[in-house]
């Protein structure tokens, strides 16, 4: 079975997709075909925060395999607390198989590197 919800995978993902900054109002994008989209939720008291970030990724290209997935970011401070913040991601294939998500991520993970190392390569 494919191990799709670790944080080598969430993290892979977020490298790929090229989000815009989150200093920007830009909500939705695509990537290869990909419909991306984030929407942010917040909360600020007396002695905590905590921000709550939904990123939806569809894949609804003719000739592709059909899938959703939502990775869930939570981030949790404590103002009186020494300790860092608390933060916390979680993936879920909302439709599609694990696997032609993983297939996709990897695909374009490649590409990218490729790319970044051609570019290095051109400018040294």
């Amino acid at each position: 079975m494919a191990r799709i919800g670790n944080a080598r995978t969430i993290a892979d993902i977020e490298f790929v997709i090229d989000a815009p900054s989150p200093a920007t109002d830009q909500t939705m994008w695509t990537v290869q075909g990909v419909q991306c989209s984030r929407e942010r939720h917040r909360y600020n008291g007396l002695s905590y925060s905590f921000s709550v970030e939904i990123l939806q990724l569809r894949s609804d290209a003719p000739g592709q395999p059909r899938w959703h997935i939502v990775i869930i970011s939570e981030l949790w401070k404590f103002y009186d607390a020494k300790a860092e913040p608390h933060k916390t991601q979680h993936l879920k294939v909302i439709s599609g198989k694990a696997p032609d998500v993983l297939a996709w991520m990897r695909h374009q993970r490649s590409a990218k590197l490729q790319r970044v190392t051609s570019h290095e390569n051109v400018l040294g």
